[in-house]
Formats: structure tokens, sequence, C-alpha cells
């Protein structure tokens, strides 16, 4: 189980790699809720990242990612930020806002997600 998240948090980092020089990566360790698909996560998720590029940064950018081979239970989410402070920014925006509150409760609805790290990115020269 360790290793299966090891290689799918592998996957995660390296998505996009090209998208910012150096970035940080939120990833997230996912399971859809019992009758749900990535297609409702995937809506919910483009809803999420819609607001966040609105009012935190055009550059925050989100994927989710599937594991292909190894244990097929879970999935991912690689949010990306160009900064920390557009982290941090993305935090505090999405605290007390109605919007964010019903996106947030769609989340609910479609999965669970139970720890996540932030990472910083930062490419081999």
């Amino acid at each position: 189980m360790k290793r299966t998240l090891t290689c799918l948090l592998a996957v995660a980092l390296l998505y996009g790699g090209a998208a910012f020089a150096d970035d940080y990566r939120e990833v997230w360790q996912c399971k859809a809720a019992e009758g749900k698909s990535i297609d409702d996560i995937q809506a919910v998720n483009s809803k999420w990242l819609k607001w966040m590029r609105k009012n935190v940064d055009k550059k925050v950018d989100s994927a989710v990612v599937t594991t292909v081979v190894g244990n097929l239970e879970g999935f991912a989410f690689v949010d990306t930020y160009p900064s920390l402070d557009t982290w941090s920014k993305g935090r505090g925006a999405q605290e007390d806002n109605e919007e964010m509150d019903e996106i947030q409760a769609a989340f609910n609805e479609v999965m669970t997600c139970k720890e996540s790290s932030l990472m910083k990115h930062q490419p081999t020269p």
C-alpha cells in the first residue's frame, strides 16, 4: 500500500513539470464516494479551479491523477501554485466564503480526502 501511494505521489509530482520553474504542489490522497466517478469529481474540481483562478491567481492549476498500475482504489489531486504566497492567499480566500462553502459541500458529496502534503517542486537543471 505504501509503495502504491509513493508511486502515485511520484507520478503526481511529475505531472505538469514544465508548468512552473519553482512552484508548490499540494497533493491530496482521496477516495471517491460510493457510486461517484472520476467525472463527478472532476466536475466539482473544475468549479474549484475556476473560483481559484478568478479570486486568487490565474496561474493556479489542478489535476486529478489516477493509478494506472497498483492499488486502484484511490486517486489524488495535485494543486499547483506559482508561489508559497499564492498557496497561502488561496487558503485565506477560501475561508468564510459562501461560494467556496458550496463547492466544498459538493466535494464532500463525491469524495473523502484524509491527508495532504505541500511540496516545493524544483526541477533539476
